[in-house]
């Protein structure tokens, strides 16, 4: 009976545009989680048997483990399938489901971890995924007609298409708003004549981007007079500090999105709480696993979070890992949703030993340093030297100065695995500061990439 109804349930998930509160309602009441599980699991089923039948990769997968599709008859048996890695994406014509001239767009990873990989859509997983986005931006964030979005995402790397600002500018569109793009990134007194010429509403961008952007403008003029309403990053991990300061600075609410572009760019996104990101349930499915044994977690338990596609249709994908660290959080939201919420807590492949074999993420100094105000951007570089971690902070700041810096190396200090390497075990130098004006650092990259390791410590 519920493939009956699927088409319906659909038609109620996706296009549906309402008023922001009556949708919230409207989708509460007629998706409550217990039918919501029932659709997703009839999805992942046929998403298993398309798979199958469809992706030579999958087929070969499912034979050499002597599984069949049928397999798969709950949420648990899906643990049965192996999992999927950015290495077996190198050859993408193996995952093809359809022949290679129904793709219409190609879309490439930043190269988080590794060589860029390539992930090709149809016309059809493109209008899905830009349903969704039309959908959970209209359910987020009330966009309607009169909005006028700032797009400052990139367009890709090089000779390779990001895809994000394509679907989000094709979702805001679709939603009847208009989203502004320019070419390349604007100086500050520039993007604020494009941001009052506009009437900007909202503004989307990478929390870095947009972090060195405000300090650029607020020193010369009120942003806050601009009234914007919402401001929507995703991309990179959103730090509180940065979400504080945007938050100050523009006198507005800061929202944090999550995707990759396996997933054709965004899987989900905050509401009003704040307190995780609300799943697109009806195109993906979540687990989180422990990064070691690969054995599927509890929610509220921080591992690995694996995705598998239920919709799409090209170049179908099961159980991906993402390499992304987080936690399901399974407790329904106050904000009404029904969807289930993720957190992103850090990356399993870019932890650094640091000192004494201490563990460290990369965005554990994002913490510290943007909760000194006069920070503008950073670049940390990891030296070895005499058998000692040699650490360099070069900062972005307006104010260079000797007091700056004291506070800079004390902002620092602040990390438990720095502090135990230079003054316990005596296995990290003091850290060195270099101060250096905006617009220092090299910002050619789609994402920021702060942490340099030069040390080759496993060669």
């Amino acid at each position: 009976m519920l493939e009956r109804f699927a088409p319906y349930v659909e038609s109620r998930l996706r296009n549906k545009i309402v008023d922001s509160d009556a949708s919230h309602s409207f989708v509460s009441g007629r998706l409550v989680r217990r039918y919501l599980d029932k659709y997703r699991l009839m999805k992942l089923r046929n998403s298993v048997k398309y798979s199958y039948n469809n992706s030579p990769f999958y087929h070969e997968l499912f034979k050499k483990y002597a599984l069949k599709p049928n397999d798969v008859k709950s949420f648990e048996d899906i643990s049965k399938i192996p999992f999927t890695s950015s290495d077996d994406l190198k050859n993408p014509e193996r995952f093809f489901a359809v022949p290679e001239t129904n793709f219409v767009k190609i879309f490439s990873s930043s190269g988080t971890t590794g060589k860029p990989k390539r992930i090709y859509f149809t016309k059809n997983d493109l209008d899905r995924q830009i349903s969704g986005l039309t959908t959970g931006m209209n359910l987020l964030y009330n966009i309607h007609q009169v909005d006028r979005v700032r797009l400052t995402y990139d367009h890709g790397y090089g000779m390779d298409d990001w895809g994000v600002r394509y679907c989000l500018e094709n979702a805001i569109q679709k939603l009847g708003a208009i989203g502004v793009i320019t070419s390349n990134h604007l100086p500050a007194d520039q993007e604020f004549q494009l941001l009052t010429a506009y009437n900007i509403s909202m503004i989307m961008g990478t929390p870095s981007y947009l972090h060195s952007l405000s300090c650029d403008m607020e020193k010369l003029y009120e942003l806050s007079s601009l009234n914007i309403k919402k401001i929507m990053v995703g991309t990179e991990p959103l730090p509180k500090s940065i979400r504080k300061k945007l938050e100050k600075i523009w006198n507005t609410d800061v929202f944090q999105g999550y995707g990759l572009t396996e997933m054709c760019t965004s899987v989900a996104g905050e509401c009003k709480e704040k307190d995780g990101m609300h799943l697109t349930e009806s195109d993906f499915y979540a687990e989180v696993i422990d990064p070691k044994s690969g054995d599927v977690l509890e929610d509220e338990e921080v591992g690995e979070i694996v995705f598998t596609t239920l919709s799409r249709e090209g170049m179908p994908l099961i159980r991906y890992r993402t390499h992304d660290l987080g936690l399901i959080i399974s407790d329904k939201c106050p904000c009404g949703l029904p969807f289930r919420r993720i957190k992103v807590k850090g990356r399993t492949d870019r932890m650094i030993t640091i000192g004494s074999g201490d563990n460290i993420y990369p965005n554990a100094f994002d913490g510290v340093l943007f909760s000194v105000p006069s920070v503008i951007d950073y670049q940390i570089i990891l030296d070895r030297k005499n058998d000692k971690d040699h650490v360099t902070a070069v900062v972005e700041t307006n104010t260079i100065d000797d007091k700056t810096k004291k506070e800079i190396a004390a902002a620092i200090m602040k990390l438990p695995e720095i502090d135990n390497g230079v003054r316990e075990s005596k296995t990290i130098e003091k850290i060195e500061i270099q101060l250096v004006k905006p617009h220092t650092l090299d910002r050619k990259s789609v994402k920021a990439k702060r942490v340099i390791d030069n040390r080759n410590l496993y060669e």
